[in-house]
């Protein structure tokens, strides 16, 4: 099956706009995959990385290095979800507490 072109549609339309329940999980895993590297090279950052979560291939060392960078340019709500999609709760906690 070709994928680029789906992956391509998901790049234009947005990932959330775009439904892959009747392929299989495998086939749905390769097209965001593929869907994270167009929209990486289109700098839509944020998205690619949705599309690597529902790829199963979440960059954690990226998201929290992102979450830093949030922090530091006061984007905290943002910071925070990135915090908790990590695993590092403590710190999600104390943004939201202080920050939220």
């Amino acid at each position: 099956m070709e994928t680029i072109p789906i992956a391509k549609r998901i790049a234009e339309k947005g990932i959330e706009n775009i439904d892959l329940s009747m392929f299989s999980e495998d086939d749905r895993k390769v097209i965001y995959e593929k869907a994270a590297d167009i929209l990486l090279r289109v700098g839509k950052i944020d998205e690619s990385f949705i599309a690597l979560e529902k790829a199963g291939k979440l960059p954690v060392e990226e998201l929290k290095k992102r979450a830093e960078t949030k922090m530091q340019f006061g984007q905290y709500k943002e910071a925070y979800y990135l915090l908790m999609k990590t695993g590092q709760i403590e710190m999600a906690d104390f943004v939201k507490t202080n920050f939220l």
